[in-house]
């Protein structure tokens, strides 16, 4: 033990080069504890050491802020910090408060420490969110950087418990008070105080340990797309310099309308009439008017549209570099650089030549899905009729419209099948998905740009997003139930729950709704929903997106139910709806006030149940879900009965006891179910035969859903 005085900007400890042997009390002076990513200073009566390991090498440096004097003693175990204690009867109060106070300020530094490696994370995800837009912009094509997908949130520490935070809060404000009248009061009060202390310091410096490290991988993991958006913010810069200075760009699009003709290969009676009424609608500055006149341009306009996009298409399909222009017009309806305006066509320009195909094929451009039908990949669309392509057939047939020879010819001919789907899924689709149907035309036009296009544009990582997100939330909302058998193993029967992504189809236009086009094909319960959006949506596209969700389980319900669909002794998400909303007058579960809501939003839906059952499912996946309660009992009870939460949803509001009995029911149930379950899994691995991926995936939705 011994005096030693030390100088302002002296290095007491260096990290890493020395090697805890001692431990230090601070008589005068100030000294700072810091790393390469966090600091506390330590005033008279600090501790030096306390937060080390004797005989490991220093976790921190330690440097005199200003000229100081220490104490030093011997530090090689534990014990050692008690006997300091003993050996300083009359300091003890202030060596255990300047210890409360190191936990305290090495609380801070760590939680700083946590929100910046938060913040870091936080920001990465949101750069890589805007990266494909601002490639876009830049006119570059967005590369998907793998590592990135693959990032986690750093994790709080679960070593040190809020209790001990709170303890260090609480010592912090009373510090006063503890020094005049408790720590005085017993050596061994302050001796716990500071051996607590000590164990606080070092969970503390191991939780930050695991800061700094995840702090480094987050750095080296996403390198390289911080070069890249370093590049690709360099070079909006530049173009928005360029543009500010009035500087020319280098997307050139000269006479769309001439290059789109000229490639469709269409009759030139087609050709003239579509290069008219272009010329005529782009010339109207009252184009949309409700006049007579101005109507039927526009449904003549529509008309030739869609006869230039199917000799387009035809010859796209022999084409392996087809012009730019011909690309904005299958994904955005371009037809013309004037109507379009100069910086909607650059945007447009920069969007088609960026564009990737989703890798697992499920959102598609209209373009994409044309392409599917036509290749017999997948069949038409159903008609405005509700008649599928065969069906449709039949009945052309039964009117005498087609014979079987001409039946069995287009069948599976690539063309008439085309035409099918771009006069019913394109034409009707198209029509819908704009939202103002009276003044609809197929073409690009500046003037039905009501966002900006870049914040309207959906692309496939959007769409995913909201898969994801719907997943989240309502997590058996595209599941279907499926059979497996497979008797040689001992499994005559088992149902599971098959999760069927549904296609997205971005329509070329500019519009205000989604639309659910059918939820099966044919009559496989088992295949693909087919669903529509505009690739620049208008309106809040989160709500647009979850109303098409609640659209989708109220039609599939009825296909699944059939005739039985408003049944009530066959209990189903539909007959239960039904029900509700046609007696409930009469329901004594709902009070007056409720009630006279009801009518009201049954008159505002003009008694339509299925829009009154897809707002509360906006309702219920929008607020109800993040604990917002906006239904009533019954609503609630039906909605969360068959589109049950999530598990990560119920956790976080199981102590609403507006959830609670139906959380706590729903968990017995499924665990009554995923027992037999359990035991089929546990017999099959004992005798070594693999266990079906099937009955995993039921026990998995069935325990995480």
């Amino acid at each position: 033990m011994g005096l030693q005085t030390i100088s302002k900007g002296q290095i007491l400890h260096k990290a890493g080069n020395d090697s805890v042997s001692t431990i230090e009390v601070l008589v005068k002076g100030k000294v700072r504890v810091y790393d390469q990513y966090s600091q506390v200073v330590l005033s008279v009566g600090g501790i030096i050491g306390l937060i080390e390991t004797p005989s490991k090498e220093y976790s921190y440096t330690y440097e005199a802020l200003e000229d100081s004097a220490i104490y030093s003693y011997p530090y090689n175990s534990d014990e050692d910090v008690s006997v300091v204690i003993r050996s300083n009867p009359k300091i003890a109060s202030i060596l255990s408060s300047q210890a409360a106070d190191s936990v305290y300020k090495f609380f801070n530094a760590y939680d700083k420490l946590y929100d910046d490696a938060l913040t870091e994370y936080e920001k990465i995800k949101s750069d890589y969110a805007d990266y494909p837009v601002m490639c876009i912009k830049a006119g570059e094509t967005p590369i998907t950087f793998e590592k990135l997908d693959l990032l986690i949130p750093p994790e709080r520490t679960d070593k040190v418990a809020d209790w001990e935070f709170n303890m260090a809060k609480g010592l912090k404000e009373q510090e006063a008070n503890l020094k005049k009248f408790f720590y005085p009061l017993n050596i061994d009060i302050c001796i716990g105080i500071v051996m607590l202390a000590l164990r606080s310091c070092r969970l503390i410096s191991e939780a930050s340990r695991y800061l700094i490290a995840y702090t480094k991988q987050l750095k080296r993991n996403t390198a390289d797309f911080a070069t890249t958006m370093k590049m690709i913010t360099a070079k909006l810069e530049n173009i928005s310099s360029s543009e500010g200075e009035g500087g020319a760009s280098d997307i050139v699009i000269v006479n769309a309308l001439a290059t789109i003709i000229s490639y469709s290969n269409v009759s030139p009676e087609i050709a003239a009439k579509f290069e008219d009424r272009m010329n005529k609608f782009k010339s109207n500055e009252n184009r949309y008017d409700s006049d007579d006149e101005a109507r039927s341009l526009r449904r003549k306009l529509t008309t030739s549209f869609y006869d230039v996009f199917k000799g387009a298409f035809l010859h796209s399909l022999e084409d392996n570099d087809i012009p730019i222009e011909l690309k904005m017009f299958f994904m955005f309806g371009f037809v013309d650089e004037e109507l379009a305006g100069d910086k909607n066509t650059r945007i447009l320009f920069n969007m088609a030549r960026s564009y990737l195909p989703d890798p697992a094929g499920n959102v598609v451009l209209l373009y994409e899905w044309l392409k599917k039908v036509y290749n017999l990949e997948v069949e038409p669309s159903r008609n405005e009729f509700d008649q599928d392509w065969p069906t449709y057939l039949r009945e052309q047939k039964a009117t005498g419209n087609l014979k079987q020879e001409q039946i069995d010819q287009m069948t599976d001919d690539p063309v008439s099948r085309l035409d099918f789907e771009i006069h019913n899924l394109f034409a009707l689709g198209n029509r819908m998905t704009f939202g103002r149907i009276s003044s609809f035309v197929p073409v690009f036009d500046s003037q039905n740009v009501l966002r900006p296009l870049d914040m309207a544009y959906i692309n496939v990582a959007k769409i995913n997003e909201y898969y994801n997100n719907i997943r989240s939330i309502d997590y058996g909302v595209f599941c279907r139930q499926s059979l497996y058998t497979n008797p040689e193993i001992g499994i005559p029967q088992l149902f599971y729950a098959e999760d069927v992504t549904p296609y997205m189809i971005l329509m070329p236009n500019i519009g205000s709704r989604a639309s659910l086009w059918q939820e099966i094909e044919g009559k496989k319960r088992s295949t693909k929903a087919r669903m529509l959006v505009s690739v620049f949506n208008t309106e809040n596209t989160e709500e647009c997106m979850i109303k098409l969700f609640g659209e989708f389980r109220w039609e599939m319900c009825k296909t699944e139910q059939g005739v039985h669909w408003n049944d009530v002794t066959d209990p189903s998400l539909t007959s239960m709806y039904c029900d509700y909303l046609q007696f409930f007058k009469k329901n004594s579960s709902l009070s007056p006030e409720v009630k006279e809501k009801l009518k009201l939003d049954l008159k505002k839906f003009s008694n339509n149940y299925k829009n009154v059952f897809i707002a509360d499912y906006l309702a219920y996946i929008k607020y109800e879900s993040a604990g917002s309660p906006r239904l009533n009992k019954v609503s609630r009870e039906i909605l969360f009965t068959f589109c049950p939460f999530s598990k990560n949803i119920r956790d976080s509001i199981g102590e609403n006891p507006q959830y609670r009995d139906l959380i706590n029911h729903m968990t017995a149930h499924n665990g009554n179910l995923s027992k037999p379950l359990h035991n089929l899994e546990a017999k099959l691995i004992r005798e070594g035969i693999e266990v079906p991926p099937q009955l995993t995936s039921q026990i998995e939705y069935l325990e995480s859903r």
